[in-house]
């Protein structure tokens, strides 16, 4: 079965600081549990991805993940490779997949 690939939107609520123009979901005095909400986010992913499998019959690509926040940039490169595993087991890349993350140059 050919299945049309996904968008995938993936949300990092954590910032240094509320910015006055965001109305997004943040936090600014959370990020002690960046580590944790990697692993429940990795999991929820896993989660998603079984789901669409049963659903559509077969494991949906992706063509696009885009990490928005919040400033996803502030997430420890090893909290983001494993967000990005389980990203690529439920959802498997297209060959040319493009990679996306809101950055803040303070932190990159």
């Amino acid at each position: 079965m050919n299945l049309d690939p996904l968008s995938l939107y993936l949300h990092i609520p954590f910032c240094r600081h509320r910015c006055a123009y965001c109305d997004f979901n943040t936090y600014t005095s959370l990020g002690d549990l960046q580590s944790e909400y990697a692993d429940a986010l990795s999991r929820e992913v896993r989660q998603v991805g079984e789901l669409a499998e049963a659903v559509y019959g077969g494991q949906r690509p992706s063509h696009t993940l885009f990490f928005g926040g919040g400033t996803p940039s502030l997430m420890a490169p090893a909290d983001l490779g494993r967000i990005l595993a389980a990203a690529r087991a439920a959802f498997p890349w297209t060959p040319n997949v493009e990679i996306t993350m809101e950055a803040n140059p303070g932190t990159v």
